[in-house]
């Protein structure tokens, strides 16, 4: 089954569709990434580079693989990894040494079939093990009577909570929240990061068990980061949050600790980033929404800030699968907090401003070649069905709002 832009927009206010519609694009995903995978490692071995024997280990033990560990890797950063850039760099290592993307890609490989002996002669990783498996869910602990795997958290019952991997450390400067400090997040500090997201994703599942859905099929991993301590200045506290398609999977959170980054703020966080790892997903199987160019950028209508034509695109979706999430709580306000609601009041009054705009949706778009119609006309949708719900009123309230 072939999914269309429109199954985009019923999984996230169908319910009865979601499941269906998440599980043929992670199924069509999987088939994609692997065929994806195959070129790029045939594409680096023939380069004949230094990589070779890592390339060709890759390439002789995935057949080994069964289904389970299969799917565990290609669902792992570390092919994603990968295919954004070949000849890349993945992390650093203890010692400060950069850890290339094929190199990364075979100590995932190695994670998930360790009975398998990989002859892969003398490279730089001859002498190296796994330190964690490819979705990070167990790590290797190493103490004075040698070593333990040591299973990380889970959220929701499925997805990863990791602080501590060398991935959760990995410095990017475009990234806006990986361009930050990376400070020791204490064990008491982890407790309460879990306990808070653990809340954030009951949160989900209460208001609107689909969404719940979505973000366990799509968010295999969230990686915490600690920039600024508890106590100091708030001036300079940054919350935020993360998804970018080079770790497939992986959402990226700041400053959870804080208690300015409070349950509501994360269970939004934890929505906002999943669907864009939903949407990267259908572009990964049917191709781009539309060109990535920056150099004519629209205003985001969220924010005011100038971004890119294939942001806005994503921006579209996101705010109305948080709009379904706000709707849903106000649908049922004596299941949540009274200082939450009012806080999530002034989120879906920001959202709506968003889609209230004078115009079409799709006259925000700045393009050199058009995108489809079927594509404009989605998001022109998307934006009505907004306006029917969130009718301003004479006063200027919005109708049923939050209470």
């Amino acid at each position: 089954m072939e999914l269309s832009l429109e199954d985009l927009k019923r999984a996230l206010d169908e319910p009865g569709r979601t499941a269906d519609v998440c599980s043929t694009l992670l199924g069509a995903w999987f088939e994609n990434i692997s065929r994806r995978l195959g070129d790029a490692l045939s594409a680096k071995g023939s380069e004949g580079s230094e990589s070779r024997a890592a390339v060709d280990a890759v390439a002789r033990s995935i057949p080994h693989l069964d289904s389970s560990a299969r799917r565990r890797l290609l669902g792992s950063p570390w092919v994603s990894g990968f295919l954004d850039n070949p000849s890349g760099v993945a992390y650093e290592n203890e010692n400060g040494e950069s850890i290339s993307t094929i190199h990364a890609l075979l100590l995932a490989v190695l994670a998930e079939n360790p009975d398998r002996q990989l002859h892969y002669g003398s490279g730089e990783l001859s002498d190296h093990s796994p330190h964690e498996s490819a979705l990070g869910d167990w790590t290797i602990k190493h103490h004075r009577g040698g070593t333990e795997r040591v299973q990380r958290p889970r959220l929701g019952g499925v997805i990863v909570l990791d602080g501590d991997s060398r991935l959760s450390r990995r410095y990017e400067a475009e990234s806006g929240t990986f361009c930050r400090p990376c400070l020791d997040i204490s064990q008491e500090e982890m407790d309460a990061i879990g306990e808070k997201l653990e809340a954030a994703i009951h949160m989900l599942d209460e208001a609107a068990p689909h969404l719940g859905l979505l973000v366990r099929t799509f968010t295999r991993r969230v990686l915490v980061r600690k920039s600024i301590e508890e106590g100091e200045d708030v001036a300079l506290l940054n919350l935020g949050s993360e998804y970018r398609p080079i770790h497939a999977g992986c959402i990226r959170m700041l400053n959870v600790h804080r208690t300015e980054m409070t349950v509501d703020l994360c269970a939004e966080a934890i929505l906002h980033e999943s669907v864009h790892s939903f949407l990267s997903a259908y572009e990964d199987v049917y191709g781009k929404f539309m060109s990535g160019s920056i150099r004519v950028r629209p205003v985001s209508p969220w924010s005011g800030n100038f971004i890119p034509n294939h942001s806005l695109a994503h921006a579209v979706f996101v705010y109305y699968a948080i709009h379904q999430l706000l709707d849903h709580v106000r649908r049922c306000p004596s299941t949540f907090d009274p200082i939450m609601l009012k806080r999530m009041k002034r989120r879906l009054m920001h959202v709506d401003g968003g889609f209230f705009i004078e115009s079409r949706m799709s006259a925000l778009f700045l393009l050199d070649f058009p995108a489809s119609a079927e594509f404009m006309g989605l998001v022109d949708n998307v934006q009505s069905v907004i306006k029917r719900i969130d009718r301003p009123s004479a006063d200027g309230e919005i109708a049923g709002d939050l209470t």
